[in-house]
């Protein structure tokens, strides 16, 4: 650091201008704010000294010099540096393979002050090493800053990777700054070269496990012209990888010696990649053993784990040490012991091929709550999430509240993603941070839906969950359709004056029509309902409504053109429900059952009577037994309806037993009671069940296959099993947050007057469970 600057007078001067030369990125305007020297000031040798160091803690300069010339009236400092290049822009030449955004997000640091927020980055990612190195470098490499020679090496190093990993071993890259005061951009020029791909990859000694198996596994890909995969990347340090993948797969399931190497041929710039396996002997599960446990029985530790096990041939694996060790831990969470811990010791006997297992049990203390703390609710108040919580500040830290706690934030509907974490502040105490992720819960959105009886609709939907952060609902809805109409206004108020109620009203005017006639409702309701157990819930409430049956069939039987006209509704409806499903949109485990009543009164200028019972019952759980990913559902449906004080039921109070919601196979009613022209005119009395086995395929795909059967009828004598009719069949269903879709495929066990096909297709989009 050198500083010209000559002897300090005796009498003050001063400073008549302040001159900046030398800087080729960082513009005049930054340097005269930093510096404490402004023009009009007296001189002071003590000051420059401070704008010096001020200059050089900005990191922008690597060399800075002031020079003091003598004016008329005063003197002219002369602030001499060489600085740095701020970027405020990274751009991409030459990129054939990887555009600019693919780039960008490998690289996981941004190409534009401000486009790429960590968040973001991570948000559809486990946290793993290679997301905390993508963290680091976005953290590190902010734009709107100096980038060092080691900085730019290190992101050049870094796309050399990415290309390699592509298929780009010889890739060469080049970088230029493009000066500019205040707004420089670094240009990173590549030259991709040829490509080095993979012909063919082959697997030969596997004779446990087939190709599909080790192909999931690994990263080099086969060649595959069926989805466009002509030129599958090559590159040595995958293929090195791929093989100690394959090895730790193996010895996870048991092959505690085997051995994997690979051969590479070269042909015509391509690779044919073999990898060879010698499988060795699979060494069994020997004895397990479980010691320091007072609190719980050997064998309640080890559950039935070890029993699954033996069935699937008692071999030693992995992953049932961990299933283990986990349900130990989880049996000590279970009660509080949230600190327990299990370690493991091994003992390999190679002449019998056995493991045998000891695990030893650290019990621990007792641990409670310290804190709770709520992270990342930047629309939701703090009360909505702490009012959902089963644990509370003082309590144990009981694992099967934590758990509930999660499934009922996430079943409000207004997140992405949940996480309630603990943070140890004690031996025997924990803070938790319920961490939740946002969704947008403000919708306005505008599209179709379609079932049997609505047809295709389109709608216009506003709906504001989560109102005001408070999670109360707002909604306003426009649907039209040939044969719907539907539009509601209503609100929902969530915990009901700090009570565990929640109060919804709406006022409605619907339409739909049907094959024979028309039904428009058109009134109002309200319904309180309130959370009196954990998963217990009743509700009560009043439905006012002005109900029209008009465009009948000319052809219509008696019965239908005998509800033509307008009547008045009053209705008081209640219910009483539990449900422990861990997802309402689709479950995986836990049940649902509800009892609903209603009563029709001639008050208020009612003119209908008749009181209606539905009872449902539904069971969701996954296959523990094989382990297989399998998720069965059952469910069953009974109901009747009947009239009192010499009135009728109105048509559309009745059960349309059949169609997409209750037997698959038949068209919407056809599985019930028909009029003499074989048109469905509901019925008095409805039982059908449905079984369901639904397979995770990919992402948010799933198969099934299903069994519907039951009938309706206008008395219980029909309900007997000879009348019952049944639907089977297969389909495909798309999990989605917003908008779920099912297709079905289903065959009718009985064919009835008026539908006679053999098969229909079922499909449906919104909610279907």
């Amino acid at each position: 650091m050198l500083i010209l600057i000559l002897p300090l007078v005796a009498f003050s001067q001063k400073v008549v201008s302040v001159v900046v030369e030398g800087n080729k990125y960082v513009p005049d305007e930054l340097v005269k704010e930093v510096i404490l020297t402004r023009e009009g000031t007296t001189f002071s040798l003590d000051k420059v000294r401070k704008d010096i160091r001020r200059l050089f803690r900005t990191g922008f300069f690597k060399r800075v010099e002031v020079y003091k010339e003598e004016t008329e009236g005063g003197v002219r400092l002369i602030y001499k540096v060489e600085d740095l290049p701020v970027i405020y822009k990274i751009e991409f030449e030459g990129n054939k393979e990887l555009d600019d955004e693919d780039l960008s997000q490998e690289l996981g640091v941004e190409t534009e002050l401000g486009k790429l927020d960590t968040d973001e980055l991570i948000a559809q990612y486990t946290s793993s090493p290679a997301i905390e190195e993508r963290l680091e470098l976005q953290r590190k490499l902010k734009l709107g800053r100096v980038f060092s020679q080691k900085d730019i090496q290190m992101l050049i190093h870094r796309i050399k990777e990415i290309y390699a990993r592509e298929g780009f071993p010889d890739v060469e890259v080049r970088y230029k700054i493009v000066a500019k005061k205040g707004a420089s951009k670094l240009v990173f020029i590549i030259d991709e070269k040829e490509k080095s791909y993979v012909i063919f990859r082959e697997f030969k000694g596997n004779l446990t496990f087939d190709d599909e198996t080790l192909a999931d596994i690994i990263q080099t890909q086969d060649r595959n012209i069926f989805i466009f995969r002509n030129k599958p990347p090559f590159h040595p340090e995958v293929v090195e990888d791929d093989a100690k993948q394959i090895e730790e797969f193996y010895k996870s399931e048991g092959f505690l010696e085997v051995r994997v190497s690979y051969v590479v041929d070269k042909v015509n710039g391509g690779h044919n990649v073999v990898f060879l396996i010698e499988e060795g002997p699979r060494y069994k599960l020997g004895k397990v053993e479980i010691e320091g446990n007072k609190l719980y029985a050997e064998s309640e530790l080890k559950g039935s784990i070890l029993e699954k096990n033996r069935r699937k041939g008692n071999y030693f694996r992995r992953a049932v040490l961990e299933a283990l060790k986990k349900h130990i831990k989880d049996l000590y969470a279970e009660i509080g012991f949230a600190n327990a811990h299990v370690e493991e010791h091994l003992h390999v006997d190679a002449s019998k091929k056995v493991v045998n297992v000891k695990l030893r049990v650290e019990e621990g203390k007792p641990v409670y709550v310290n804190r709770i703390k709520v992270e990342g609710n930047y629309e939701t108040r703090d009360y909505v999430i702490r009012r959902e919580m089963r644990v509370q500040e003082g309590e144990l830290v009981l694992k099967r509240a934590l758990a509930r706690s999660r499934e009922r934030i996430i079943n409000l509907g207004y997140y992405e993603d949940v996480t309630i974490e603990p943070f140890p502040v004690g031996r025997d105490r924990w803070d938790l941070l319920a961490k939740i992720r946002e969704r947008f819960t403000g919708q306005f959105s505008v599209g179709l839906s379609y079932n049997e009886v609505t047809k295709l609709s389109g709608f216009v939907n506003l709906r504001k969950g989560n109102f005001l952060g408070t999670g109360d609902i707002a909604g306003v809805s426009v649907s039209y359709g040939v044969n719907y109409k539907d539009n509601s206004i209503s609100y929902t108020d969530k915990w009901f004056m700090n009570k565990p109620v929640d109060l919804t009203w709406s006022v409605f005017d619907r339409r739909i029509k049907y094959v024979t006639y028309t039904v428009a409702r058109t009134g109002g309701s309200a319904t309180f309902s309130r959370e009196f157990w954990e998963y217990w819930r009743w509700s009560a409430g009043l439905s006012v409504q002005r109900v029209v049956y008009s465009d009948i069939d000319e052809n219509a039987s008696g019965y239908i053109r005998a509800q033509e006209g307008s009547r008045q509704t009053r209705k008081l409806n209640f219910s009483l429900s539990r449900d422990t499903r861990d997802f309402f949109l689709f479950p995986s485990k836990g049940s649902y059952a509800r009892v609903f009543y209603s009563v029709a009164v001639a008050v208020l200028g009612g003119t209908e009577k008749f009181h209606k019972v539905e009872v449902t019952a539904s069971k969701f759980l996954k296959d523990d037994w094989f382990d297989t990913g399998l998720l069965f559902s059952f469910k069953g449906t009974f109901g009747f309806v009947n009239p009192y004080g010499g009135k009728e039921v109105p048509i559309d109070e009745r059960f349309f037993v059949g169609g997409d919601f209750t037997i698959r196979g038949y068209n919407y009613g056809m599985a019930g009671t028909l009029d003499q022209n074989n048109d469905p005119i509901g019925s008095t009395r409805e039982l059908f069940f449905n079984f369901e086995v639904n397979k995770k395929i990919k992402g948010i795909f799933y198969g099934a296959v299903f069994y519907d059967f039951g009938t309706g009828a206008d008395s219980f004598e029909g309900l007997k099993p000879s009348n019952w009719k049944g639907g089977y069949g297969f389909g495909i269903r798309l999990i989605t947050p917003m908008a779920p879709i099912k297709i079905d495929l289903a065959w009718k066990t009985k064919k009835v007057p008026g539908d006679t096909s053999p098969s229909r297709i079922h499909f449906i989009i919104g909610s279907f469970f």
